[in-house]
């Protein structure tokens, strides 16, 4: 497959400033001659992978729709009917570099809010019904043609069909209707009801963003929290005074305690490191292993280098940083763990952030700055840089 680029005429800056997360819009022509990276056959095949998440939907005349789990077996495909149904595969993207090129086309969201990309392949009448996300969404249309069909953004609480795994809404309106076509992409922000249906044999790729609830972001920081307690410190009473009243709670005799709690939730640094290591956690981390050869040492890594090593990144594994001001220092978190590194070590961490593949040159300079010879070797030793 050819170098994929956005059309030239897509301006990021307006996208972001019209329609990120405010409104639904069709971007014609987004990639130009797109041409899908993999067949709908070997679609097929991975979703018999024990490896990969899969789903077969089923839609029926009644207006219901059937789900199964993967791994499927081939018998699963060659007894389905030619038309109504859809077979979705998770994070193909992380199997195949050709599917990760189209998701890095969207690099301008950042990189840590990426979640995956599924691909699915539909018959004609094929579909998950209508639905909606807690995620922003690009759907970008391969092979054959997809109507798409946008409602208006529902409600937490917007009312589902009953024993339904895929979420279908009870109550669907079309506000705008959509026929896309090969290289087309429709762009849904979060919670805005949306409904795909093939038209004829058609390839879709979903780029989905990840976005942790509330209450997932109040576990994980508490859990992140509670490992670093010290067990002695405990609930302590003011001045004891004499009950008036037997097994009465006294609000002013938890004001300390709440007060240490709020002073811990209210802690942006912790938060800044938590957070971190919280979005970098890869999806499957299984992936993510030692190289079966020796483990480098630092000398092994300067002749490597010496000799023109090249590395790319584990597909599987999660780059980001935060410059932080406060602490005087560039925090750089690789599947959800975190590095401290000092601040004129900020364009190495940008690069090793952004780059997907590191040639010769890159890697000479990079063992150049302080601290960076033993950040590589380390993550070639774990699996999350790789040598080809």
């Amino acid at each position: 497959m050819s170098k994929l680029q956005l059309n030239q005429s897509f301006k990021a800056e307006d996208f972001l400033k019209q329609y990120w997360q405010q409104q639904p819009v069709v971007l014609r022509g987004l990639i130009s001659e797109f041409e899908d990276p993999i067949p709908a056959e070997e679609l097929a095949g991975l979703a018999c992978e024990e490896l990969l998440e899969s789903r077969l939907v089923n839609e029926f005349e009644t207006g219901n729709w059937q789900l199964r789990h993967g791994p499927f077996v081939e018998s699963d495909f060659t007894s389905l009917p030619g038309s109504n149904w859809t077979v979705l595969v998770q994070a193909v993207d992380q199997w195949f570099d050709e599917v990760a090129e189209i998701k890095n086309l969207f690099d301008f969201i950042p990189s840590w809010r990426v979640e995956d990309l599924m691909i699915s392949y539909a018959t004609p009448g094929g579909g998950v019904g209508p639905h909606f996300d807690y995620y922003d969404v690009f759907l970008l249309q391969g092979q054959g043609q997809r109507r798409w069909q946008v409602g208006n953004r529902c409600a937490a609480d917007s009312a589902l069909r009953e024993n339904s795994e895929l979420g279908i809404l009870q109550n669907f309106e079309a506000v705008n209707e959509y026929l896309l076509n090969p290289g087309d992409v429709l762009y849904i922000p979060p919670r805005f009801a949306h409904w795909g249906t093939a038209i004829s044999d058609s390839l879709c790729y979903s780029i989905g963003f990840r976005a942790p609830s509330v209450a997932e972001m109040m576990e994980g920081f508490s859990d992140f929290l509670i490992r670093e307690q010290d067990p002695a410190s405990r609930y302590e009473d003011k001045p004891p005074q004499l009950p008036k009243r037997a097994g009465e709670i006294d609000p002013s005799q938890l004001d300390v305690s709440f007060q240490t709690l709020l002073d811990k939730f209210s802690d942006r640094t912790k938060f800044n490191h938590w957070f971190g290591c919280y979005v970098t956690q890869p999806k499957y981390p299984e992936l993510i292993q030692p190289p079966e050869l020796t483990i480098l040492d630092h000398q092994e890594l300067v002749k490597l280098g010496e000799q023109g090593l090249v590395l790319s990144k584990n597909p599987c594994s999660r780059f980001a940083f935060i410059e932080s001001k406060t602490e005087s220092c560039v925090l750089l978190f690789v599947d959800g763990a975190m590095v401290r590194f000092e601040p004129q070590s900020l364009e190495a961490i940008t690069s090793v952030c952004e780059l997907s593949d590191f040639n010769p040159e890159a890697i000479k300079h990079l063992l150049k700055v302080t601290g960076i010879d033993e950040l590589l070797r380390q993550l070639i030793n774990q699996g999350s840089l790789l040598i080809p």
